[in-house]
């Protein structure tokens, strides 16, 4: 079968999109052949979600950001793909019901539930998927692949948990915020947090701004406990550090999976909610809103979850049953069951 992926991912948008997608799709090329469609622009904002998609070896079929239905119909004539999987919140019941028709299956990685969705099947690998009421949205025959058994995690980190050592005395915190940070929230939280006495471990994200990265180089030059990672390899970062400040985006997924307790950083309206139910299932320590960070004793929060070692172990107890690390190899056999009948 023919699959293309339509995910955008860049500065104004982060790379979540891309980055779950990238493990669906080389899973799902193992027994198809699988392309990408993703928007681009003039100003070149997309440009670090292509980027990812290149690096990974996988065609990348570029649209406009205007008339990109148009764009997908003139592509899908040339191309006769069989499948169309899109991730993107640009997406709205017109989308679903013109692009239907040129596609043999249709499916959608879906965070919100936001609008009326014609298509085969439907993704959410989040932890409150029960609780958006799909089927005010979809057909009686749509497939509902839901929750944390679908967990898209990366090979890496499939292997990597089976090395990781728990420790009674924490020396190293893992601060990421995600491939995109225009608002500089990276730097408000290490503000915040740069004198601890523990090791700070920093993760530079792909669309950060030059700007950025130098002002929080120069936080580096004062203080020999920070460390920064450009490029990093998440999967040893998550091994070495013993707790984490962290976006609540897919991130908490492979922390979980890698028995890493979190304080929570919401920073966009369609985490808030998965956030929430995970700290009302202890899952995470704790979450707040990145537009609090004033009124938010961060320091505080991280010293209460470093000192307590019974806190850590009953978030990490809960953490190893909340994800299935195959998830994406049960994923990828649902979705062939689908389109091969």
């Amino acid at each position: 079968m023919k699959i293309f992926i339509r995910a955008d991912g860049g500065k104004d948008i982060g790379l979540g999109h891309i980055m779950r997608m990238l493990v669906l799709g080389e899973e799902l090329q193992k027994s198809n052949e699988v392309g990408f469609i993703c928007r681009n622009s003039i100003s070149n904002k997309f440009e670090a979600g292509i980027k990812k998609i290149k690096e990974k070896s996988f065609k990348v079929i570029e649209i406009s950001e205007e008339d990109y239905i148009g764009e997908i119909i003139e592509m899908q004539t040339k191309h006769n793909a069989d499948v169309l999987i899109t991730d993107s919140y640009d997406v709205d019941e017109e989308y679903f019901i013109k692009l239907k028709e040129y596609f043999r299956f249709t499916g959608y990685v879906d965070d919100v539930n936001k609008c009326k969705m014609d298509v085969d099947f439907i993704i959410n690998q989040n932890i409150n998927a029960d609780d958006l009421y799909y089927w005010k949205n979809v057909g009686k025959n749509t497939k509902l692949l839901l929750g944390t058994q679908y967990c898209m995690l990366r090979n890496e980190f499939r292997q990597a948990y089976k090395s990781k050592v728990i420790k009674k005395e924490i020396q190293d915190i893992l601060l990421t915020l995600g491939g995109m940070d225009n608002n500089n929230n990276t730097l408000k939280i290490l503000e915040k947090i740069k004198d601890i006495n523990k090791n700070l471990h920093v993760v530079i994200g792909s669309a950060f701004d030059k700007d950025l990265i130098e002002k929080i180089q120069d936080i580096t030059k004062k203080h020999n406990n920070i460390y920064i990672y450009e490029n990093a390899n998440m999967d040893q970062l998550m091994l070495k550090c013993d707790v984490a400040i962290s976006a609540c985006g897919s991130t908490l997924y492979e922390l979980a999976a890698m028995s890493v307790p979190t304080i929570g950083v919401v920073l966009a309206e369609n985490q808030k909610f998965v956030a929430e139910k995970m700290k009302e299932m202890n899952l995470i320590y704790e979450c707040f809103e990145i537009g609090a960070i004033e009124k938010i004793n961060l320091l505080v929060l991280l010293n209460k979850l470093i000192e307590d070692e019974m806190l850590r172990y009953n978030i990490i107890k809960k953490e190893k049953a909340l994800v299935n690390l195959y998830g994406v190899e049960s994923l990828a056999k649902e979705i062939n069951g689908i389109i091969r009948g």
